[in-house]
């Protein structure tokens, strides 16, 4: 898609930051390793090497890196792409919360250093 048809609709920033996640389908217990490619208040982008259906609603337990915490969210996703190198990005939007992610920003890259 040409970026000149492109609308932007997001309500909030976007901070590009990789940080470890676990994802599942809901209703199935088996939990999948991936990263965040960018995270804001409402919304997250995920890739992972798994095709996922738009609409599908997923479980997402983010993991900081600071000192492994551990953040339950429930998302759908609401859009995705093929890298056509075997990964797959997607757009979830997070369902009946919002994040603080400058927070989650600041202590993962404090984390890193």
């Amino acid at each position: 898609m040409s970026k000149e048809g492109f609308s932007e609709k997001r309500k909030f920033v976007r901070f590009l930051i990789s940080i470890p996640l676990k994802y599942a389908k809901i209703g199935i217990q088996q939990f999948t390793g991936a990263v965040t490619k960018d995270i804001s208040a409402e919304g997250l982008g995920l890739i992972t090497t798994e095709e996922l259906p738009v609409n599908t609603p997923l479980s997402i337990c983010l993991t900081i890196p600071d000192n492994g915490e551990e953040i339950p969210l429930d998302a759908q996703v609401l859009w995705s792409k093929n890298d056509g190198a075997g990964n797959y990005h997607y757009g979830l939007k997070l369902k009946n919360t919002r994040l603080k992610p400058i927070p989650l920003v600041l202590r993962t890259l404090n984390a890193k250093f």
